[in-house]
């Protein structure tokens, strides 16, 4: 009878060990990683190219840029004027979007009522996609938006704004301090009922504090 008792005693404790061996040895599996929204994925892109970027609040980076044909174009040439920056990829169905519907054309005219003598830029930082800088100018004249297409080769203008999507909008008073930045308006899908540029700049004309000052931009990712 020990005999018998001894020898399942040792099977049952060679089946634990097994077990325990079999449990040390398995891969761990890690949980599936979470796919974060289309619009996001893109602003996530740009984040990682761009800087921390530009503060509102602070004086807005100076720069100097070749327009399409061209010539050089610097901030300080609008010394004195409200500064309204928009990011632009001619290649991005959004950004081709907010010209199509009329939003891009929209935004203009109200910053133009506000201040006449406000100066509207488009600038493409797009360097990984070389066809976007010489589709810039067509996608301007087609829609018969007639602004300064200037381009940022190096995404060196980009990155100290902190650029992130297409479109992306910055609002400079005529201190040339940044006093907005963010989305052109509050929905991606076409349907927004707020324009976020022409209220800056419509609280700035009445000497109000900007608000909101600050939204999250949509589009896609800056192709620095």
């Amino acid at each position: 009878m020990k005999k018998i008792l001894s020898i399942v005693l040792a099977s049952t404790l060679a089946v634990g060990f097994t077990a325990i061996s079999v449990a040390q040895d398995a891969p761990t599996q890690e949980a599936p990683k979470e796919r974060a929204p289309k619009g996001q994925r893109a602003a996530g892109r740009g984040d990682k190219n761009a800087a921390a970027g530009a503060k509102v609040g602070e004086a807005a980076p100076a720069f100097t840029l070749k327009t399409a044909d061209g010539k050089d174009w610097s901030l300080s040439d609008a010394k004195g004027k409200v500064v309204v920056i928009e990011w632009v990829n001619p290649e991005c169905p959004v950004c081709e979007r907010v010209m199509k519907d009329g939003t891009v054309a929209a935004t203009i005219k109200g910053v133009k009522e506000q201040y006449p003598d406000a100066v509207y830029l488009a600038i493409n930082s797009s360097a990984s996609r070389p066809s976007s800088f010489d589709a810039t100018p067509a996608y301007l004249k087609d829609n018969k938006i007639e602004i300064p297409a200037l381009f940022d080769r190096d995404g060196k203008v980009g990155k100290s704004y902190g650029a992130r999507t297409t479109p992306h909008c910055f609002v400079i008073n005529a201190e040339g301090v940044l006093v907005y930045k963010g989305a052109i308006d509050n929905s991606q899908s076409g349907d927004g009922k707020t324009n976020h540029v022409v209220q800056a700049v419509t609280q700035l004309k009445k000497g109000e504090k900007v608000e909101p000052s600050e939204t999250k931009p949509f589009g896609c990712g800056v192709k620095y």
